[in-house]
């Protein structure tokens, strides 16, 4: 048998003491959910920090290949070394939930199967070095260490050293080989294995977490010769190998990977940065350029707006075109400006009526790094990009380990929040919302309203400018896909990110709550609220929204009150925060086309994850208070402003549930 491992076997020091590592890593949360198009985010965010010559793009490839077993018999030992762990931790059931399978999979290969991987590799990037004892290489960071960086460049993307879990957890063994070629054509490769302290039957010693595989007494190969050639680098860049992945999963990979890259990445692409391609075999792949960027967003993307009530969901294409088609016509705006501290930024917009009036976030390595939604509705998408090299550094400090957030407090220094993170932040917010009222000028009074500002910086609104400007995604008919509950995507306004000062037009239900005895009575003399039929819709430029029966009993309880049936009258409400007098006050705008002699209303805090019910403390208007619930309401046909303070005296989007007893 050929020896195509060139002697590489597996390296597990003994534990001589010290902390030991148990079987649960907190760490894979950040990457379960959706393993690939992290894979994507943090491979390809990587790579673009270490490009080798900027005036060409960065090429990627993603492939996936296989090794026979047989060909490898010093790699498999790796399943000895899987049964200790679960031998060390014989009681602690986290340790058979996680390692069992791993042996199952290795007890299912014959030394005729084919163990298949996922190789990640990339093109005009300068590789990672490697200098034994010298902990600032990237080779070291990477293959060596864990929570430890080694970007310096104020452009890196990642800066926390927590990337490469991306690429063990995705590895059903938690196995990675990393082969490298440097600009100065240094080589360099390693196996890593991720497991966690264990014991070896044969010896009864206690084994450290992380085992390296090569032919160098676990030191890197740094010999091209000595590199088994399966894994030889030919030019500058590295190759990653992702083990043991399920071969038969091969389309659903590559699909989530392909989708990442177009929503993580498409400005890099669209700048000529970056180029991908996915290698399906050596005659087939999809290629990923600025050449082919229109024609795979328009077939990945048909859908015209982003309505997505999750970020890793969102449509890309609409904030794409605000970039692609820039300056091309009234619709399509570019505000620029060279801020203070944060340099060179840019806002481009795409004016739709019918769009979400949302913002995605870049800065130097134009990765997505967030997507907010404005309190406006002004019907607009938006791209905001930072890449100005100081800037840059300033948002790369404000952000957290997952990258998808820049908060002031995410900067500390000695424990402290350092403040010009927090002037930078305003800074941001202000260029935005200024730009914003440069473009609809003709909607605004003034003031929009940005997510997440409002921890940083007071912006009033009036109530008096709430009825300027209705988008026809939000009122009017039910338009876009429907949620599980049925609740239209477009018009709901869970898609709230952080806590908002505003919030956009909505709608809400009031419920007509009548006594059976009555209700059977007017359904004799016709029905209720003046006949006013259960179908109707409103009208396009006009009309109102109609009453809809709703059939049930209810206790005596929050949930209702004994004895009624419910009739379900839409409302149109927004809502926004202010401080009075120290307190956290919600302004609640409800618009009804019906006046409404005995309301109740029912107000429900609304986040990204989950709703809450959070306790009313006083209400500017006369009723009963109870939890959540106010009622006695009398509600006027037009627009009502109720003043409300929650018992936590903190701001929240707020979602409207309303009932009224007859």
């Amino acid at each position: 048998m050929s020896n195509l491992e060139l002697n590489c076997k597996w390296h597990f020091a003994k534990q001589l003491g010290g902390r030991e590592d148990g079987p649960n890593d907190p760490m894979q949360d950040n990457f379960k959910k959706t393993p690939y198009a992290s894979l994507i985010r943090e491979s390809i965010q990587n790579s673009l920090d270490v490009v080798l010559d900027p005036t060409q793009p960065v090429h990627m490839e993603f492939s996936i290949g296989r090794m026979r077993a047989r060909e490898y018999p010093n790699f498999f030992e790796l399943k000895k070394h899987i049964e200790g762990c679960i031998k060390h931790f014989n009681r602690n059931e986290d340790a058979k939930v996680t390692y069992q399978p791993m042996l199952d999979y290795f007890d299912s290969l014959s030394q005729y199967d084919n163990m298949y991987y996922i190789k990640v590799s990339d093109f005009n990037t300068k590789g990672m070095n490697y200098i034994k004892g010298d902990t600032t290489q990237p080779f070291y960071a990477f293959v060596r260490a864990a929570g430890v960086s080694s970007k310096n460049d104020a452009t890196a993307g990642g800066s926390f050293g927590f990337g490469k879990a991306a690429y063990f957890y995705i590895s059903p063994i938690r196995s990675i080989f990393v082969s490298t070629q440097t600009e100065h054509n240094q080589r360099f490769f390693e196996g890593v294995s991720s497991l966690c302290t264990h014991e070896m039957e044969e010896d009864r010693d206690l084994r450290v977490s992380v085992d390296y595989y090569d032919n160098n007494d676990g030191e890197p190969v740094t010999k091209q010769d000595n590199i088994p050639v399966r894994f030889q680098r030919t030019e500058p860049g590295t190759d990653i190998y992702i083990l043991g992945i399920e071969g038969t999963d091969k389309g659903a990979i590559y699909a989530e990977m392909i989708e990442a890259v177009l929503r993580n990445f498409w400005m890099a692409v669209e700048f000529g940065k970056l180029e991908v391609r996915f290698k399906f075999d050596h005659e087939t792949f999809v290629d990923i350029n600025k050449e082919t960027l229109p024609k795979l967003m328009e077939g990945m993307f048909k859908e015209e707006h982003d309505t997505a009530r999750r970020e890793r969901n969102y449509n890309p294409s609409p904030y794409w075109d605000a970039v692609h088609s820039a300056n091309m016509d009234i619709r399509h705006i570019v505000i620029e400006d060279r801020l203070p501290n944060l340099g060179h930024v840019v806002l481009y917009v795409q004016k739709n009526k019918k769009a979400t009036d949302k913002i995605l976030y870049m800065r130097r390595p134009l990765m997505l790094v967030k997507a907010r939604r404005t309190q406006s509705s002004n019907g607009f998408y938006g791209v905001f990009v930072c890449d100005d090299r100081n800037g840059n550094e300033i948002l790369r400090k404000m952000e957290n380990p997952a990258h998808d957030e820049w908060l002031p407090s995410n900067w500390r220094e000695n424990g402290k929040i350092v403040p010009r993170g927090r002037t930078a932040y305003e800074e941001l917010e202000n260029f935005i919302i200024k730009g914003m009222e440069s473009v609809f000028s003709s909607k605004t009074s003034g003031v929009q309203q940005i997510q997440g500002l409002e921890e940083f910086l007071y912006i009033p609104t009036a109530v008096e400018d709430d009825d300027e400007y209705e988008n026809e995604s939000l009122i009017g008919e039910i338009e876009g896909i429907k949620d599980e509950e049925g609740n239209s995507i477009t018009s709901d306004i869970s898609d709230a990110v952080q806590t908002p000062i505003e919030e956009k037009p909505a709608i809400g239900k009031v419920m007509i709550t009548d006594p059976v005895e009555e209700r059977q009575k007017e359904n004799k003399e016709g029905g209720h609220l003046s006949g006013h039929g259960t179908q109707k819709k409103r009208k396009r430029g006009g009309g109102g929204l109609s009453p809809k029966r709703i059939q049930g009993h209810f206790g005596d309880s929050e949930e209702g009150i004994q004895g009624t049936m419910l009739t379900e009258v839409p409302v149109r409400y927004r809502s926004f925060a202010q401080m009075e007098d120290g307190r956290v006050v919600h302004n609640i705008v409800i618009h009804s086309d019906y006046e409404i002699e005995k309301g109740r209303i029912d107000l429900i805090i609304g986040g990204e994850q989950s709703d809450d019910i959070v306790a009313i403390k006083s209400c500017s208007y006369a009723g009963k208070i109870e939890a959540n619930t106010i009622s006695g309401l009398h509600i006027n046909k037009g627009k009502n402003v109720l003043k409300i303070s929650f018992a936590d005296n903190m701001k929240h989007a707020v979602k409207l549930d309303a009932y009224e007893l007859k």
